[in-house]
């Protein structure tokens, strides 16, 4: 069992999405939505790991804004980016040994190429097939969620007592799980759903807390499990 007294999990506000509705819903008139974009710093008895890595870091060293697809811009928003992030809670990126990445989207890995020294964990690595215990003392698992694309993945991380589950983008809202309403973008519907029904269950057990990584009302709190 591993030693659950430095396990905590810190989100952090890695910039922030503006999205044309009507380009993922076929509905008009158009409108803004806008969306935080957190990335998870965990810090475990074996060390501090990611999960996701937010936008990409140009737009902290010259670019304001950045498309990184039609009808989806990244800002900085209120953030100041990752490295900072990271520092305003007292860490550093020689800090961090793993990056768990929950799918290539680029709002989701755009900081990897920060963290030279981690090692980087996917759902299409040969080295993860499905479920997957990470550290091998059961305190963090990965997920297999797809859905909002085919290599997603979640992460849960267990304490003594409770545990956090990180949703990545199979649920946009911890209100989401309730009514299965499923992430504006899809690759598959079918497994989305699953993967929903799935994170559902999970989130109804004794202790636990739910982040998801664009949800409006997350307040950045830190977890400590």
């Amino acid at each position: 069992m591993p030693n659950y007294s430095s396990l905590s999990v810190i989100p952090l506000n890695c910039g922030q999405l503006q999205m044309e509705r009507r380009h993922f819903s076929g509905r008009s008139p158009a409108s803004i939505l806008k969306l935080p974009v957190f990335c998870f710093l965990v810090v475990h008895p074996q060390g501090c790991l990611l999960f996701d890595t937010g936008l990409p870091a140009e737009l902290w060293s010259g670019r304001s804004s950045i498309e990184l697809i039609p009808g989806m811009i990244a800002t900085r928003g209120s953030s100041g980016g990752l490295v900072r992030e990271i520092e305003g809670h007292g860490y550093s990126l020689k800090d961090i040994s793993i990056i768990v990445n929950s799918h290539t989207h680029l709002d989701h890995v755009g900081g990897n190429n920060l963290v030279l020294g981690a090692r980087c964990y996917a759902q299409d690595y040969e080295d993860i097939k499905d479920d997957y215990d990470l550290l091998g003392d059961g305190s963090i698992h990965l997920l297999a969620t797809p859905g909002h694309s085919t290599d997603h993945q979640s992460m849960l991380v267990r304490g003594r007592n409770s545990q956090v589950l990180l949703t990545g983008d199979a649920c946009f809202r911890p209100a989401n799980l309730i009514n299965l309403i499923p992430p504006l973008i899809l690759e598959n519907r079918e497994q989305g759903m699953r993967s929903l029904e799935r994170l559902r269950a999970i989130s109804k057990e004794n202790g636990t807390v739910v982040l998801t990584s664009h949800d409006p009302l997350a307040t950045g709190k830190k977890v400590v499990l």
